[in-house]
């Protein structure tokens, strides 16, 4: 993703989210940029170009373990 399109993204997701998301380019890889929150991996966006429109898709993995540190 070009650098516009980053920082848009990473407006949006501040936005929304939480203002403290970062997002970062991936090295070698341009389709995508990853999304970080207090220091650690939330999640990747993916661009998506589908019959002449884009989108952007958020992927983000929650382990079984950060749950059960929630749980007590």
């Amino acid at each position: 993703m070009n650098p516009e399109v980053t920082r848009r993204i990473e407006a949006y997701l501040k936005k929304v989210m939480n203002p403290g998301v970062t997002v970062q380019t991936r090295p070698r890889v341009d389709d995508s940029v990853e999304v970080i929150s207090g220091g650690e991996h939330v999640g990747v966006v993916y661009v998506i170009e589908d019959e002449g429109e884009t989108s952007y898709q958020l992927q983000m993995t929650i382990l079984q373990e950060d749950l059960d540190d929630l749980a007590g």
